[in-house]
C-alpha cells in the first residue's frame, strides 16, 4: 500500500514539472520557440493588449506598453536554447534651454558609475535622455506577470535615483507626451 501511495506521489510530482505552460487572469506564459524577433513583438504586443494593457507598436520589432503614468519602450532580442532578453527603455525630455547643459552630463555619468540596474545616455542632439534596462528570461519562455512586476520595478529605482539627483538638475528634465 505504502509502495502505491509513493508511486501516485511520484506521477503526481512528474506532472507537475512537465506541465509547459500556465495561465490565470492575471498571467500567462508565452512561449518565443522557433520565432524571431519580429514575432517576439507582434505576440507581446498582441498578449499585452489582450490583458489590458495600453499597448502600441512603434516599428516592426518596437512597442510601446503604457504603465501606471508611465511609457516603456520595449524590443525584444531573443536567443534560441539561450539567454534572451526585452531591452525596456524610458525616456525623458530634457528642456530646450538646457540641452546643452554640463550639469546634466555630469549626472549621467555619475549614475552610470553608481549604478547598475540601468544604462543612462542621451539622444541625439539632447532632446532627450533615455533610461535602458533589460527583462532577462530563459528556455524562451516569458510570463506577462513578470513584464508587470519589472515595469513597477523600474518606475520604483527611478523613483530612488530621483532622489539621488539634485533638484537642480531635475528642473532641467521634462516629462515626455505620448505620442
Amino acid at each position: 500500500m505504502r509502495t502505491v501511495g509513493l508511486l501516485l506521489l511520484s506521477l503526481f510530482l512528474v506532472g507537475c514539472q512537465v506541465t509547459p505552460t500556465k495561465e490565470s487572469s492575471n498571467s500567462q506564459v508565452i512561449n518565443f520557440t522557433n520565432k524571431t524577433n519580429l514575432d517576439a513583438t507582434n505576440i507581446l504586443v498582441e498578449t499585452m493588449a489582450k490583458k489590458g494593457f495600453q499597448v502600441k507598436k512603434l516599428s516592426p520589432s518596437q512597442f510601446r506598453v503604457d504603465y501606471d503614468g508611465s511609457h516603456f519602450i520595449m524590443e525584444p532580442r531573443l536567443v534560441p536554447g539561450g539567454l534572451s532578453r526585452i531591452v525596456v527603455s524610458r525616456l525623458f525630455g530634457v528642456k530646450e534651454e538646457y540641452r546643452h547643459s554640463p550639469e546634466l552630463f555630469v549626472m549621467i555619468v555619475s549614475l552610470n558609475r553608481n549604478l547598475n540596474f540601468a544604462k543612462f545616455s542621451m539622444l541625439p542632439e539632447n532632446k532627450a535622455g533615455q533610461i535602458q534596462s533589460s527583462i532577462t528570461f530563459i528556455n524562451e519562455e516569458l510570463d506577462t506577470e513578470e513584464v508587470k512586476k519589472f515595469m513597477l520595478w523600474m518606475d520604483d529605482s527611478l523613483e530612488q535615483v530621483r532622489g539621488m539627483v539634485a533638484p537642480e538638475v531635475l528642473h532641467m528634465l521634462q516629462k515626455l507626451p505620448a505620442n
